[in-house]
Formats: structure tokens, C-alpha cells, sequence
């Protein structure tokens, strides 16, 4: 006979003990996790039928390993069952996760009487939604469990709606949160990557400097930062930031900050290319600037001298000519000097890049920039 496979989980002994007792009377095969990473851990190795878990849990919650279910394409057909303390204030944030059933923690029987219906329930196909809550007959909400929870949602919107992707480590290196910016940036969605260990998302080539910048973080009793680049395959490129958190001199885990600092180097690229271009463009007006006085000296002389002996030696005529010709170059290369708009190169042999002239300045004839550079 087929015996029903269930997993309990809770970060109290106690409750996980006397939640899989009534389980197993219920003749139920069930595995034990005492918090959200092994629950994890189970779900990842093992097929579910039904998972009872608690809510309010340290590092990975309830609310997690919920949606980590719904989402994760093997484990859809997995029932889940929320027990929890806080049946009331959290009933809103419980509804956003979709448990197939929650149930209040109250006294052992009536729990016990609210367990057996909910397995009754999740055979059903479907469930209606007032069905789905069992047990908070009697039972008030509490102010400072409701500012609590508030806070916590509170600091979660922020949280999700940063642009910068926000990812937290236990102190084992395994991913326990991951925002939505984080998520499009490694390009997998929340299930994939919870429970996960970090460095199994980097290059092999770059998680060993990540191992020791962890390795320093996780030696130190003092709160520090650590940042590291990284170049993804699709020629972006991510700032990590690693930040160790302490507690009580204790390390209880790690957060990463990751920003996509594409854009910024590729402006950084063009700034430089900028100040090159202006280099360029300052330095061919100055030499311009200063060949212009001796161009027109030597013309003024080669002219003259033309002139001087234009009825005598021919040979001495022919040189003017030339000097004439050869300053006409030259002056027309410090105009071209003066209009320079744009860095452009060309090859000189034996990889050796010098400024194209010619591209480099704009032509009488054009009257717009083409692009400033290669």
C-alpha cells in the first residue's frame, strides 16, 4: 500500500516532533527539517506529496520555501500546508504565497483535528478559498506581531524595489534571499537560485579570489566591505560588494551588492576617448599656431627670391618653386591642423597606429560630424 510522503518543517523541535507524530499516525511517511535551508536541501533531493511548514522562520521562511515549491516546475503537484502563530496577522501575506491550506497553531488537539482536515482537503482538485484557513476560531491578532510582520514587509518592498541586486549568504556561503534586480541580472528566477551556494554562479576562474575575499570577511569579528568586478559572458560587467554581518562578534552570514557597471565603464571609455581627442585637437592647433609665423617667413623669402632671379639662374628658380610648393603643403596641413573634429587613426606598419589627417578634419565641404571616433 502506498504510504504518503510528507515533510515537516519548523525551526522548533518540539513542534516538528509533535506535527510529524500526528502524521505518521495518520499513516504518513515523513521526513523531519528543523529550518529552511535543509528543508530545502530535502525538497531538492527528494518527491514530496505534502509539506507542512511553519512561517516565521530564521534565514529561509516559510513564505520562501512556498513559492519556491509553486515555482519549481517538479514540485508544483506538492501540496502545502502553512502552520503558524500568526494565523491572523500574517493572513494577508500568507494568501500572497497560495498554501493549499493554513493552519493556525493552537492547542495540540484541536491542531491535531485541523491536520487530519487538511489532509482531507488537499485530495480534493480544487479549494475553495474560505476552506483554506483553519483553526483561528478564537484567536486575536496581536498588535506587536502585526508591526513586526509590517516592518518586515516594510523593508522587503525596499528591497524589491531596488535597482541594484541585493543577494544574502549564511555563513556556509548558500544564497538565502535574492531580490527581483538580482534575479534579472543572473538571468534565473527565486527558486533556481535559493539554497544554492554562491559560488557555484561564478566563473571558476574568479571564485577562488571570491573564496578569500569571503575566507577575509569570515575571519574578522568587525564589519567590512570587499568589492570585486566581474565580467559576465554577455560583455557586461557586475560590481560585487561583500559585506560580512556581525552579531554579537558573531558572523551570521554575508550581503551582496551587485550593480551592473556597464554603462558606466563604457562612459568612462568614451570620457577618455574624449580627453584623447581634445589632447589631439589642442596639441595640432598649437604646432599649427606655431609653424604658421616660419611658413610665412620662408614663403615671403622663397618669393622674393623668385622674383630676384627670375631672369637668371633657372636652377635657382626651380628650387623657390619648390620651397613655394612644398610651404603651401605645409600650410595647408596646419589648416587641416586647426579643423580637426574627430580621433582617427590608420595603421603605419609593424602595428604601429598614427592620426589619419585627412579623416580627422573636417573638410570644407562638410558641414556635420560623422562620428567622433573609430
Amino acid at each position: 500500500m502506498h504510504r504518503k510522503k510528507a515533510l515537516v518543517v519548523d525551526n522548533e523541535k518540539v513542534m516538528v516532533e509533535i506535527l510529524a507524530g500526528i502524521l505518521e499516525k495518520e499513516g504518513l511517511q515523513v521526513e523531519k527539517a528543523y529550518g529552511g535551508l535543509e528543508a530545502l536541501e530535502k525538497l531538492k533531493q527528494q518527491q514530496f506529496e505534502i509539506v507542512f511548514l511553519d512561517l516565521i522562520m530564521p534565514r529561509v521562511d516559510g513564505g520562501r520555501i512556498c513559492k519556491f515549491i509553486k515555482q519549481s516546475p517538479k514540485l508544483r503537484d506538492t501540496k502545502v500546508v502553512i502552520v503558524t502563530a500568526c494565523a491572523i496577522e500574517a493572513e494577508q501575506k500568507i494568501n500572497e504565497f497560495t498554501p493549499d491550506v493554513f493552519i493556525a497553531k493552537t492547542a495540540i488537539p484541536k491542531m491535531k483535528e485541523n491536520i487530519i482536515k487538511a489532509l482531507k482537503l488537499t485530495e480534493k482538485d480544487h479549494l475553495e478559498p474560505e476552506a483554506m484557513i483553519l483553526g483561528k476560531e478564537g484567536i486575536h491578532g496581536r498588535t506587536v506581531v502585526r508591526e513586526l510582520l509590517f516592518s518586515q514587509r516594510y523593508f522587503e518592498t525596499i528591497l524589491n524595489s531596488m535597482s541594484e541586486g541585493v543577494i544574502e549568504l549564511d555563513p556556509k556561503n548558500i544564497i538565502t534571499y535574492v531580490n527581483p534586480a538580482a534575479q534579472d541580472i543572473l538571468g534565473k528566477e527565486e527558486w533556481e537560485l535559493i539554497g544554492l551556494e554562491f559560488s557555484d554562479l561564478i566563473d571558476s576562474d574568479k571564485a577562488k579570489g571570491m573564496d578569500l575575499l569571503l575566507d577575509k570577511l569570515s575571519n574578522t569579528s568587525c564589519s567590512l566591505t570587499e568589492k570585486l568586478i566581474m565580467q559576465a559572458e554577455n560583455d557586461r560587467q557586475f560590481s560585487l560588494s561583500f559585506k560580512n554581518v556581525i552579531r554579537d562578534r558573531k558572523l551570521i552570514g554575508y550581503t551582496v551588492v551587485i550593480n551592473d557597471i556597464t554603462e558606466r565603464k563604457l562612459l568612462e571609455k568614451e570620457r577618455c576617448f574624449r580627453e584623447r581627442l581634445t589632447g589631439v585637437m589642442e596639441m595640432a592647433i598649437t604646432a599649427a599656431h606655431e609653424l604658421n609665423q616660419p611658413l610665412a617667413v620662408i614663403s615671403g623669402n622663397a618669393q622674393l627670391l623668385l622674383k630676384d632671379t627670375e631672369n637668371c639662374d633657372e636652377n635657382i628658380c626651380k628650387r623657390a618653386r619648390s620651397i613655394l610648393v612644398q610651404v603651401e603643403r605645409l600650410s595647408d596641413l596646419t589648416k587641416k591642423f586647426s579643423s580637426i573634429v574627430a580621433y582617427k587613426t590608420k595603421n603605419y606598419g609593424r602595428n604601429i597606429k598614427i592620426v589619419d589627417i585627412e579623416k580627422a578634419s573636417l573638410s570644407d565641404d562638410e558641414s556635420g560630424l560623422k562620428g567622433l571616433w573609430e
